[in-house]
């Protein structure tokens, strides 16, 4: 493995971090994860953390958890990834009958995505285009709480707002264009 002192440097060189404030990320060290099993974090130097947001809710069974590890194993022996533009695949199919047999009553397609954003802006989408074709152009309107956060992509930065996090994009976004209902902050839930 690089040093961490390389690592670093590189990271500073070539990375731009998400939901970072890079001026602040580039005055301390940064921590740099090497490895990971269960819920601890290794980083270069060895020491242990808890991943306590589930590497940011994409690992909720832990890592390097064994039964999930062998599933990807044996599909990446068969093939790695295919799309699913204008083709069908084997899990695809199969994981998507499971979740409609386990899904709420009327509920009978699965639509995946690769994360949170993506997800938001497929749901953004499939509303505007159900409305079209009911013959309702006109319903273009979302509602979304103050200081929100639905993820990154233009479009779910556009039904989502943090000041710190989404000021520049907040006149190019198209979905803020179109009227976005913004609910007072004293509606949201209580942070801890």
């Amino acid at each position: 493995m690089t040093d961490t002192a390389t690592l670093a440097a590189w990271d500073r060189r070539h990375l731009w971090h998400p939901f970072t404030q890079m001026a602040d990320w580039l005055a301390e060290e940064p921590l740099v994860i090497a490895e990971a099993e269960g819920t601890t974090l290794v980083d270069t130097r060895g020491r242990r953390y808890l991943d306590g947001v589930s590497s940011l809710w994409c690992n909720v069974h832990g890592h390097r958890h064994p039964a999930l590890d062998a599933a990807l194993g044996a599909q990446l022996a068969r093939v790695a990834h295919s799309t699913l533009l204008g083709l069908a695949n084997v899990p695809s199919i199969e994981l998507a009958r499971a979740l409609i047999e386990i899904a709420p009553p009327g509920l009978t397609r699965v639509f995946y995505s690769d994360a949170g954003a993506t997800a938001v802006e497929a749901a953004l989408r499939i509303a505007l285009q159900y409305h079209q074709l009911r013959g309702e152009p006109a319903r273009t309107r979302f509602a979304s709480l103050v200081e929100a956060y639905h993820g990154d992509t233009l479009g779910a930065v556009g039904v989502g707002y943090s000041e710190t996090f989404h000021r520049l994009a907040r006149s190019a976004s198209a979905t803020r264009r179109r009227s976005i209902v913004s609910w007072p902050a004293r509606s949201r839930p209580p942070c801890g």
